[in-house]
Formats: C-alpha cells, sequence, structure tokens
C-alpha cells in the first residue's frame, strides 16, 4: 500500500448517504479527512412501494456527484461504495444501480446482510475498547438499520450465532404509520407489533444470560446524549442501563413533535427514536449487561477497514476469517451434523486443496468458500435423509453466512449440492445460476469434496495419515489406515471420473493397512 493513500467509503443507506474520506499510512494507521451525510428518501419509498422512484434515483445521483468531485479534489483512486437493504430490497435495483454507475461514473455494490453485518463488526473491532475481553465475557450485539435487525451474539471469544430480522426502525413506522392515527396509545401498539415479531427468536428464547449489551445504529448517537447529558457524561461511551430505561419510560408518553421539541432532534429523526428504543429494551432485558456499549461506528468505518485489512493482509483479517468458520459451525450444530464426518471431510478437503494447488490454480477466497462447504455439506439429514444433498443446498442458500456474499453463497451450496451422488449439469436450476467464472470455480471445489467425502464413507474417520502426490496424469492420494476400507475404496472410484473430467488427471488411491497393536 501506498504510503498515506487516500481512500473512500461510500454507504447508500436507508434514509441517508453517507461519505467518509479518510488517510491511510502503510502500517494503517487511520485518519479521517471528511465525512458527509445527506438525508434521502430511499427507504421511504421501497418499504411503502417496493421501488425507489425515479425522482428520488436522481436525487441520489446529484448527491453521490457531489462525493465524486470531493474525491477528485482529495485525490482518492481507491473507493467503496455499497448500497444496502432499501436497494437490495427494491424491484428496481439493477436499474438503480445503473443510472448511478451512468450518470455518477461510481460503481456501486448492492451487499447481502451477512457482508453488511460483516463490516459493521470490522468496525466494532476497530473503535471498541477491551473488545476483546467484552467478546470472552459474553455480548450480544444489536444492529438497527431502517430496514432490518442484526442480532448476534459471542460466547467464549467466538461468534456462536447470528439472525437477521426484517424489522428495521423505518420499515416499523412505515408499516404501522396507518394505524398511527386510529389509536391514542401508538406506543403501546408499536411495543405490541415488536414484541410479536421477536419473541420467537432462538436467542430471546434462550435461558442464557449476556454480560455486555452493544448498540448500533436506530439513533443510538442520539439515545447516548441525551442519556449523557442529562447526566454529564457526554463524551463516555457506555449508557447506565438505569438511565436507558429512564428515558424510555419518559418518551413512552410523548409524541414525535414533544420529542423533536423538547430534545432538539429532526422530526425524520424523533419519528424513529421510540421505535428504536423498544428494540434495544426488547434484547437488552435478554442480558445483565449494566449498561449499553455505543461504540459509534458506522458501515464507512467497516468499509474503510475492510479496504485497509485486503491491502495490508492484516491480523484482524485472520481473526475475521475464524469468526466466519465458527458462525458456521454454529449453523452445522443448529442441524445436528455429524461433527466428526464434517471435521473430517474438513481436513482432507483442506489438505487435497493444499496440495494440488498447481492443479486447481484456486486462492484463499476459494479455500474459505471450501472449507464451509465441508462443514456445512450434510445438513439436509437434518430434513431427510434420501436427497439430504439437495435439502443441503436449499438450506444453505436459506443461511445468512457471515462475510459472504450472494455469490460466493452460492458456490457453498452447489459444492454440497453436489458432494455425493450426481453431478452438476447446466440442466439444473442451481447450477445453471452461477455465472462462467463461479461454474469453473464451483466444479473445481465439488471435485475435491466428493473425493474428501469419499475417504470418510463409512463415517468413522478410518484415514490416519494421508499424502498427496501428484504425477503428470495421475493424483496419488497415499492413505494409511488401521480398518477395513474397501467401502471407501469403492466410493472413490466411483468418484474419481467427475475429478478428472475437471482436471484432466486421474486420482489414485493407494491404501495401506496399519498394524494394530497388541
Amino acid at each position: 500500500m501506498k504510503k498515506n493513500q487516500i481512500i473512500a467509503a461510500i454507504d447508500v443507506g436507508s434514509h441517508a448517504l453517507r461519505m467518509k474520506i479518510a488517510q491511510i499510512s502503510n502500517h494503517g494507521q487511520m485518519k479521517a479527512l471528511e465525512l458527509l451525510r445527506y438525508p434521502i428518501s430511499l427507504g421511504r419509498d421501497t418499504y411503502a412501494m417496493g421501488r425507489v422512484s425515479f425522482k428520488t434515483v436522481d436525487e441520489t445521483c446529484e448527491i453521490l456527484k457531489g462525493f465524486k468531485k470531493l474525491m477528485a479534489d482529495y485525490g482518492v483512486k481507491m473507493y467503496r461504495a455499497i448500497a444496502t437493504s432499501a436497494v437490495r430490497e427494491a424491484q428496481n435495483r439493477d436499474y438503480i444501480a445503473d443510472q448511478i454507475r451512468l450518470k455518477t461514473g461510481l460503481n456501486l455494490e448492492i451487499i447481502s446482510n451477512a457482508e453488511e453485518r460483516f463490516l459493521t463488526y470490522k468496525a466494532i473491532r476497530e473503535n471498541l475498547s477491551d473488545h476483546e475481553k467484552v467478546r470472552q465475557e459474553g455480548a450480544m450485539i444489536v444492529d438497527i438499520g431502517s430496514g432490518s435487525i442484526e442480532v448476534s451474539v459471542y460466547r467464549g471469544g467466538h461468534l456462536a450465532m447470528s439472525q437477521n430480522i426484517k424489522l428495521g426502525s423505518l420499515r416499523l413506522r412505515e408499516v404501522l404509520s396507518s394505524i398511527e392515527g386510529r389509536t391514542l396509545n401508538f406506543p403501546k401498539i408499536l411495543e405490541e407489533y415488536i414484541s410479536s415479531s421477536i419473541d420467537q427468536i432462538h436467542v430471546i428464547k434462550e435461558e442464557e444470560k449476556y454480560g455486555n449489551f452493544i448498540a448500533l445504529g436506530g439513533e443510538i448517537r442520539i439515545i447516548k446524549d441525551i442519556c449523557n447529558k442529562e447526566k454529564g457524561k457526554e463524551q463516555e461511551k457506555i449508557i447506565e442501563r438505569e438511565h436507558f430505561i429512564q428515558l424510555y419510560d419518559t418518551l413512552m408518553d410523548k409524541s414525535t413533535y414533544s420529542i423533536s421539541e423538547e430534545y432538539g432532534v429532526s422530526p425524520e429523526r424523533a419519528d424513529i427514536l421510540l421505535p428504536s428504543m423498544m428494540i434495544f429494551k426488547k434484547f437488552l432485558d435478554k442480558t445483565q449487561a449494566t449498561g449499553i456499549h455505543t461504540p459509534l461506528v458506522s458501515l464507512r468505518d467497516g468499509i474503510i477497514s475492510d479496504i485497509v485489512d485486503k491491502k495490508l493482509h492484516t491480523k484482524r483479517e485472520e481473526e475475521f476469517t475464524e469468526d466466519i468458520i465458527a458462525s458456521a459451525r454454529v449453523q452445522g450444530k443448529r442441524y445436528e451434523y455429524d461433527e466428526a464426518h464434517a471435521r473430517e471431510v474438513e481436513a482432507k478437503a483442506l489438505l487435497l486443496f493444499d496440495e494440488l494447488k498447481k492443479l486447481h490454480g484456486l486462492g484463499k477466497r476459494e479455500k474459505l468458500l471450501l472449507q464451509l462447504a465441508a462443514i456445512l455439506h450434510d445438513i439436509g439429514k437434518y430434513i431427510d435423509l434420501n436427497r439430504h444433498y439437495v435439502h443441503s443446498y436449499h438450506i444453505i442458500m436459506a443461511l445468512e453466512l457471515m462475510g459472504i456474499s450472494w455469490e460466493e453463497k452460492q458456490i457453498i451450496a452447489n459444492v454440497a449440492r453436489y458432494h455425493s451422488r450426481a453431478v452438476p449439469n447446466d440442466y439444473d436450476e442451481n447450477f445453471k445460476e452461477l455465472n462462467g467464472k463461479n461454474k469453473v470455480i464451483a466444479a473445481k471445489l465439488i471435485a475435491i469434496i466428493r473425493l474428501a467425502d469419499s475417504l470418510d464413507r463409512s463415517h468413522k474417520q478410518k484415514v490416519k495419515e494421508m499424502r498427496i502426490v501428484l504425477d503428470d496424469k495421475k493424483v496419488l492420494v497415499k492413505v494409511n489406515v488401521a480398518d477395513d476400507f474397501l467401502l471407501e475404496e469403492w466410493t472413490f472410484e466411483t468418484k474419481a471420473e467427475f475429478f478428472e473430467e475437471v482436471f484432466g488427471v486421474t486420482p489414485v488411491l493407494k491404501t495401506k493397512r496399519m498394524m494394530k497393536h497388541g
């Protein structure tokens, strides 16, 4: 990375467009140069009408042109512009991205919930003091966006659960706006609606309590300023629990107009303040936290951190990869997978991947996709043992895999889909949906996982040692085993054909029986 490079992060959000321009040293230190925020009604359009109006798209483009000019003034060479739920859920999302590209020259990425959450956690890691201690003690993280809520929990330093709920503060207001004029007790109706939408999620039903609570988005900065200003603690990034509850009880009796007037909050922010507090309180009640951590990070901070991680290959990048893998294992346990078998297939698949680099030409990211597919390949058995691989595909496509894009999830799901009997072909809708490049990547990973899975066909982990020797026309897989290995040998032979078709070399299994002691 060049010394003191200037980079930019643009967040096309539900009710605002935001940009951060920062100077990054070659050691990864960041200095903010510009922070911009312009209100926009993308979310109101999407949540009310299902699409963004052309007028709103034009307004968005005009603001982004200003961003682009400022980036040019600073000499920004590297940027990332992302869009979240308001654009992601709009029926005309592709047209929006195309108009922005044509009118502003900016390439807009429409990211998934899982990618959005991943970027947010990168920002937390950078801005929360004692973040390691907080994770070890156990923490619940609640991020309220305009369109959805992201809830995650950490146990023992690792991500244990993560879930997305389509219940953002702005979405709530839009959904319930027609009811507001028909009741004198709208806060009560709002509270009931939130409870009915949240009460059935796993983290609410479980008995475990968490020692820390981290709040993001959802007007948390305004909530913190109101609570702490009254106590003379404006600079603190923690809201004491009792102060939060006091403010919550006070706001329950106030109208949007009263909140705006009394606390100096704009009407548009005052409108979603109470819904945000209701959601936070619902989850706060499931913790033993004495206060609420408010690191006051934004998606822009996460984008900047992600650019730095990728360019400098930081230790933090490795830690977040471990979180992605940990979250996949949690999903495996949720679907009652055979953990010993999944770990055996994972280990063998990764060894094959590493030893056959010259053959497949894939990189670190594809290795991660293979690892996730190996962890999750059998979760379809939770639904039915027959054609379980098809069920695995559908479950994976329905999961929120943190830090994984939609296209990457398609690859993972297809690798799981074809790990067993069938091989991919363009008549299958799931495989046909992949673009040309991703079809090749998926095929290579499928060929590898099929061999790895065959080596534990009995689910008894018979392979004690394994070596790979790459010859011109053959891949020799040499294994030492202590038990009868006929089932695995037969399965290996049946799955070798697709490997040969993909790579043009024949895999050959060489088995050596180990003598049993005693």
